[in-house]
C-alpha cells in the first residue's frame, strides 16, 4: 500500500525506480519491522522491500538472484539450481537469519545449523519480499540475530477473479511454467499458484577442475491463501504450500587418481586441494519435500485487537549416494585418516515444527502496546547408513512492544523472554527510533540483543556436543537517509554486531563422537562491523541509476566461517524505459577481498546481467534475460560450479 505524500517516492516519480532503491520508499507500509504494520519512514530499523513490479523488471527465476542485488546481502551457492544456497545479511550467515513464508517459519530444523536453503525457492509464487536487518530476537526469537526475510506469496489486488500464466525456457535446457489465480470480493479473498521448473543444469563440481557432468534439478510447488471476514467482524484464513523436488549433486570427497590406495589425514587432504568431482559413479541424488500450513484468526474484544495463528511445517530430505567407483574418501575414526572404499548409502532427515502464536494490541499512553505469547516445538529425525538420531526441543516466549510517535520522532521498545526446553530462560530486547530532521532527511537508530540456541544436530550428532551453550549477541546500527533535489537520494548505515561463545564447525577440533571435525565454541567475542551505502539518481525522465556498497570487517579469535564473507560488496543497476512498451535494465554485482576458505584462496568476481521486457498489450509481455553476460569464470564456494553465460526467454500474461 502506498500513499500520496511528500516523500522520496514522489521525488522519484519522474523516472524509473530501480530495484536497489525500494528500501527508501518512505511512506510504504512494512510488516516486519515491528509487531504491527508500520510506515517505512517511522521505523528505526532498515528494511529492504522488493515488490511485484521489481520482480517483473528483473525476470529472475532463482529467488537468491533477487536477494544478491540488495544492499548488505551476499549469496553463496554450492552449484546450480536446487543445490544448497545460503545468504548473509551484513555478514551474518543464514543460521542467524529468520525466514518466514506467509507467516510460516521455514528454516530447516534438520539442517546442521537451523537455516533456510534458498536453493529450493523460485520467484514463481512470490509477490513481495521484506529484508529486515539487525538483531530481531526480541520480535522473532532465537536465531534472528542478523535479520529476517519475510516472503509473501501471490495475493489478490483487484476485485473479481483474475488469472496469470508465465513460461520460460533457456540455457542448460531450463524450462519453467507457473499458473496463478486470485479472487477478491467484499468479504473474502483467495489465491492459488502452481509452478514447475526443470533444468539439466551444469556440473555441481567446478568445471575449472575438469568436471563436465551436468547435475539436473526438477521441482513442483503449490501455494495458496484464503481468508474471509465473517458477519461478526472476525477474519479467518488459511495459507500454505507444498513442494517436492529432485536434484543431482557430486560426491563430497573426490579422490584424484594419483591418490588411489593412499590414506590421508585431513590436513593432507586440504594441502592437496582435494575437491568435489564428477567421479565415476552415477550422480548422487537428493529427494526433498516440504509442506507448510498456517491457520489464523483476527478479531476485536473491546479495545483489544487480537491475532491468533497455528502453524505446522514439515520437511524431509533423502540423500542417495551411489559410490560405485574406487575414487571416494571414507573416514576411519580409529586412525583419523581417509581412504577409499566402495559403498552405496541412503540417508533420510525428517523435521517438523509446530507453533502457536497470540498477539493483542491496544492504545496506551498516547502510543500502541502489543503483547504476545508463542510456543513452538521442533523435531529432528535422522535415519540411514551414516547415523540414526532423534531429538526435539521446544521454546515458549512472551513479548511486548510499545511504539509511540512524538511529532517527527518515532520510538519502539521491544522486550522478550524465551524459555528453551534445554537451556532455560533468555531475555532479549530492541530499541529503535526514527527522527525526521526535515521533509527530506531521516535519522534511524537501532540497538538490540539476541541469542541463538544450538541446533539439535550441533548438540546430538556425531559431530556435535551436548556441552554447547547458546550464543548471545549485541547489535547496534545508525543510519541517515536524505532526498536531494531532482530525484537523487542517499542512505548510509553503520552497523556493529558481536557474538559471545560463537558456535562453528572446526575441522581440527577433537572430542566429539566423530573423532575429528566437530562443532565447538570459539572462546571470547566475535565481532562484525561495517558501513552500508546506497543511493539512486534519476538521470533523465526515462533513465535511472541505483548503486549500493557494503563494507564488512570480521574479527574472531580463531579461523572460522565467521570471517568468510566478502569485505566489499558492490551492486549497480541501470534501468531505462527505452520506448513506451520496452523496458531495459543492466546490473553488476561484485564481491572483493574474500577471505580464504580454510586455506583455499577465494577469487574476487564481478557479474553482469541484463533484462529486456516488451509489453505486448492486453496484459501480455515478453522478456529476455542474460545472466553472466561476459561469461566470467568464478566460484562462490571453492570447488563448486557456477554457470557461464546463460540466456532465457519468457512470456507472461494476465487476464
Amino acid at each position: 500500500m502506498k500513499k500520496t505524500a511528500v516523500s522520496l517516492l514522489a521525488l522519484l516519480a519522474a523516472g524509473p525506480l530501480p530495484l536497489l532503491a525500494q528500501d527508501i520508499a518512505l511512506d510504504e507500509i512494512v510488516v516486519s519491522a515491528n509487531l504491527g504494520e508500520t510506515e517505512a519512514s517511522r521505523t528505526g530499523a532498515t528494511v529492504e522491500v522488493v515488490t511485484t513490479e521489481d520482480l517483473r523488471s528483473t525476470g529472475d527465476l532463482r529467488f537468491s538472484d533477487v536477494l544478491r542485488r540488495l544492499p548488505g546481502v551476499s549469496v553463496n551457492t554450492r552449484g546450480g539450481m536446487g543445490n544448497q544456497t545460503g545468504i548473509a545479511i551484513r555478514g551474518a550467515s543464514q543460521n542467524y537469519v529468520g525466514v518466514l513464508v506467509d507467516g510460516i517459519d521455514v528454516t530447516d530444523p534438520t539442517a546442521t545449523q537451523v537455516a533456510f536453503d534458498f536453493g529450493q525457492l523460485t520467484t514463481s509464487d512470490v509477490s513481495r519480499v521484506e529484508v529486515l536487518k539487525g538483531s530481531q530476537s526480541a520480535l522473532y526469537g532465537s536465531g534472528a540475530v542478523g535479520g529476517v526475510v519475510t516472503i509473501t506469496t501471490l495475493r489478490p489486488t483487484e476485485e473479481g477473479t483474475h488469472q496469470s500464466v508465465s513460461a520460460e525456457i533457456g540455457s542448460h535446457r531450463t524450462a519453467a511454467l507457473s499458473y496463478g489465480i486470485t479472487h477478491l470480493s467484499d468479504n473474502s479473498e483467495a489465491a492459488l499458484t502452481l509452478s514447475h521448473v526443470e533444468t539439466d543444469g551444469f556440473s555441481n563440481a567446478s568445471e575449472s577442475d575438469g568436471n563436465t557432468e551436468a547435475d539436473g534439478y526438477e521441482m513442483d510447488r503449490l501455494s495458496f491463501h484464503v481468508a474471509r471476514t465473517l458477519q461478526n467482524g472476525v477474519r479467518i484464513g488459511l495459507n500454505g504450500f507444498t513442494e517436492k523436488s529432485e536434484s543431482e549433486y557430486d560426491p563430497a570427497y573426490y579422490l584424484p587418481s594419483s591418490f588411489l590406495g593412499l590414506r590421508l589425514t585431513f590436513d593432507e587432504i586440504l594441502a592437496s586441494e582435494v575437491r568435489l568431482g564428477d567421479g565415476e559413479s552415477y550422480d548422487e541424488r537428493l529427494d526433498r519435500s516440504s509442506t507448510g500450513l498456517r491457520a489464523f484468526a483476527e478479531f476485536d474484544t473491546g479495545p483489544v485487537s487480537h491475532s491468533v495463528s497455528v502453524t505446522d511445517f514439515r520437511t524431509e530430505r533423502t540423500y542417495f549416494e551411489n559410490e560405485v567407483g574406487p575414487d571416494y574418501l571414507d573416514y576411519d575414526i580409529a586412525t583419523g585418516t581417509y581412504g577409499t572404499k566402495i559403498v552405496r548409502t541412503e540417508n533420510t532427515y525428517k523435521g517438523r515444527r509446530t507453533g502457536v502464536n497470540w498477539q493483542g494490541g491496544f492504545d496506551l499512553a498516547g502510543g500502541r502496546m502489543i503483547l504476545g505469547a508463542d510456543w513452538k516445538n521442533e523435531d529432528f529425525d535422522q535415519r540411514g547408513d551414516w547415523d540414526d538420531l532423534s531429538a526435539d526441543s521446544s521454546t515458549t516466549g512472551v513479548l511486548g512492544e510499545f511504539t509511540r510517535s512524538l511529532g517527527d520522532l518515532d520510538l519502539a521498545l521491544s522486550l522478550r523472554h524465551e524459555d528453551h526446553s534445554t537451556f532455560g530462560g533468555f531475555d532479549s530486547g530492541r530499541f529503535a527510533l526514527a527522527y525526521r530532521l526535515d521533509e527530506a532527511t531521516i535519522l534511524r537508530a537501532q540497538a538490540g540483543t539476541g541469542y541463538r540456541a544450538p541446533s539439535n544436530y550441533e548438540l546430538f550428532s556425531d559431530f556435535g556436543s551436548a556441552d554447547l551453550d547458546p550464543e548471545q549477541s549485541r547489535n547496534v546500527d545508525l543510519g541517515i537517509e536524505h532526498a536531494f533535489a531532482e530525484g537523487t537520494s542517499l542512505r548510509a548505515t553503520a552497523f556493529y554486531l558481536e557474538v559471545d561463545e560463537l558456535i562453528d564447525f572446526n575441522p581440527n577440533a577433537m572430542g566429539c563422537a566423530a573423532g575429528r571435525g566437530c562443532y565447538s565454541q570459539v572462546p571470547g567475542t566475535s565481532r562484525r562491523s561495517g558501513l552500508e551505502l546506497s543511493g539512486e539518481l534519476a538521470l533523465t525522465d526515462r533513465l535511472g541509476l541505483a548503486a549500493a556498497y557494503t563494507y564488512t570487517d570480521s574479527a574472531t579469535n580463531a579461523a572460522t566461517t565467521w570471517a568468510s564473507v566478502p569485505r566489499h560488496l558492490v551492486a549497480v543497476e541501470l534501468t531505462s524505459d527505452l520506448t513506451p512498451t520496452l523496458h531495459g535494465r543492466i546490473g553488476l554485482t561484485a564481491a572483493m577481498d574474500r577471505p580464504d576458505d580454510f586455506g583455499t584462496p577465494v577469487e574476487n568476481y564481478s557479474l553482469v546481467d541484463a533484462t529486456l521486457t516488451k509489453g505486448l498489450g492486453e496484459g501480455r509481455e515478453a522478456y529476455l534475460r542474460v545472466e553472466n553476460l561476459f561469461d566470467e569464470e568464478y566460484e562462490l564456494v571453492p570447488g563448486y560450479g557456477t554457470s557461464g553465460r546463460a540466456v532465457f526467454a519468457g512470456l507472461r500474461a494476465r487476464f
